[in-house]
């Protein structure tokens, strides 16, 4: 089985990108990368017991946020986002990118339930060339939202997604769980990656020494963060 975690990152007046992001591990390799987030917690706070206090997000560590509003050097940040990028381009992580150009969206269903769709599509295609099946969790913001979730992927697997060109849902088990991000180390590195994602289609192009330092990691001897699967839409 792959467990396959997500996240997303609004859209806003400025830049009409919605993004859904996700990770997928193997249950074989779910120790392998679990431990290594949790040496960069460890190192970080002193401790890896999965508490708030102990939370990794690329947002509050790029912006000196919550956890690393103490941090006041820079580059002692992006180091620390180095190392998160370092097990995001590990073989084991598997990568799912889903992007909703809003501008180009006229009515119809939310950015949010579009993407949500085209994730599932794309988690589905992916377990099934692995000749496995997959499991979906979210970071749990409210139950509204995680019941909207739940109930889209229970009728896409009966009925397939809702496109003209829609997919049928086989590989994808169960419903889609949910849990509190500071309590799963793999929605914190789901969170990376999906800031990451976002923060690259904002400002590529920029001269901003901060958003160059970002930007360059990608960059970087050894950094693949090409997605296993992806979706652009419209395009």
């Amino acid at each position: 089985m792959i467990l396959i975690y997500f996240d997303e990152a609004k859209d806003d007046a400025e830049h009409r990108h919605y993004q859904l992001g996700g990770i997928g591990v193997a249950e074989e390799n779910l120790n392998t990368v679990e431990t290594r987030i949790a040496q960069i917690a460890q190192e970080a706070f002193g401790s890896a017991a999965l508490t708030r206090d102990t939370e990794l997000h690329a947002a509050e560590i790029y912006h000196r946020k919550r956890n690393f509003k103490d941090w006041t050097d820079f580059k002692a940040r992006i180091d620390l986002l180095r190392r998160l990028v370092a097990i995001l381009s590990m073989p084991e992580v598997l990568r799912i990118d889903i992007q909703i150009n809003c501008e180009a969206l006229y009515g119809g269903p939310a950015p949010s339930d579009i993407a949500f769709m085209f994730f599932c599509e794309r988690a589905d295609e992916l377990v099934k060339f692995k000749k496995t099946i997959g499991m979906l969790i979210g970071d749990r913001e409210s139950d509204q939202f995680a019941e909207r979730y739940a109930t889209a992927l229970s009728d896409y697997r009966v009925e397939g997604t809702g496109f003209a060109f829609g997919k049928d849902i086989t590989n994808l088990v169960d419903s889609v769980h949910f849990t509190h991000s500071h309590l799963s180390r793999f929605l914190q590195l789901a969170d990376v990656y999906t800031w990451l994602l976002q923060f690259r289609r904002r400002n590529e192009g920029s001269e901003n020494f901060r958003h160059l330092a970002v930007l360059d990691l990608f960059k970087e001897d050894g950094v693949s963060l090409f997605p296993t699967k992806y979706k652009s839409w419209p395009t």
